[in-house]
């Protein structure tokens, strides 16, 4: 069976999230969506206010010494990753469910996929994106100054996408960046179809009943504590 079995998806919801939240809620929206029993999910959205966010295994003290700006508000994800400023990025979030009889493939060979798919709808917006095959040189724990392998840069070597992923019983979570570039609107349906046959769109503010409930519940209880910005989860949650 082919590790890429599972596309293209039966079908995917395109959710235009026409809610401008915070980083806390940001990271609770993407963890119910990946909970909630629906089909595959891309989410498209804009931050609220200025934000960095850092992975799983980092901290805020070094997102803050790398990007330091009393402007800034630091969110620690649920995926991993380096520290990303997203002051200027185009942000999304996949969550892609486990299909019956498909294989679910690993973390490398997804992460491939998904930036295989990105650079197609770049070339077709007019912007070169190069998949790079090796780790570049480490610049640090800024993840737009370290690209990795499989991430999308530029000609020139810019880097213009990363992500970071979490895997759970219901699906895979990838969180997005994309930055350094322009794309047209539009473009979130040209990837959306790189993925699937059946692309269903969606503005409203809640994808499912009860959800922004749940949200809110979430960023209260984990997203917002102490406990969670201090990196106090030592393992995983839902991995």
């Amino acid at each position: 069976m082919s590790p890429v079995s599972m596309f293209p998806l039966p079908e995917l919801m395109l959710w235009r999230d026409p809610i401008t939240r915070s980083g806390e809620e940001c990271m609770a929206v993407d963890e119910v969506l990946l909970e909630w029993q629906g089909p595959s999910i891309m989410r498209c959205y804009v931050w609220q206010v200025p934000t960095v966010t850092y992975g799983f295994f980092d901290c805020e003290e070094e997102a803050r010494r790398i990007f330091d700006n009393s402007t800034l508000h630091y969110v620690r994800r649920w995926t991993g990753g380096g520290i990303v400023d997203h002051r200027f990025d185009i942000p999304f979030t996949l969550v892609l469910r486990k299909q019956d009889g498909a294989e679910r493939p690993a973390s490398s060979v997804l992460y491939r996929v998904i930036h295989g798919a990105l650079a197609q709808v770049m070339h077709d917006c007019g912007v070169e994106g190069i998949m790079l095959s090796h780790d570049a040189p480490h610049g640090g724990r800024a993840c737009f100054t370290s690209p990795v392998e499989s991430d999308l840069v530029s000609p020139n070597g810019c880097k213009l996408a990363g992500g970071g992923q979490r895997r759970s019983k219901n699906g895979i979570l990838h969180q997005g960046s994309i930055q350094n570039c322009c794309l047209p609107q539009g473009w979130d349906i040209l990837l959306a179809k790189k993925l699937t046959r059946n692309v269903k769109i969606s503005n409203n503010p809640e994808p499912f009943s009860g959800f922004q409930q749940k949200v809110h519940e979430l960023t209260q209880c984990k997203y917002l504590t102490p406990e969670w910005q201090r990196g106090g989860h030592r393992r995983p949650v839902g991995g």
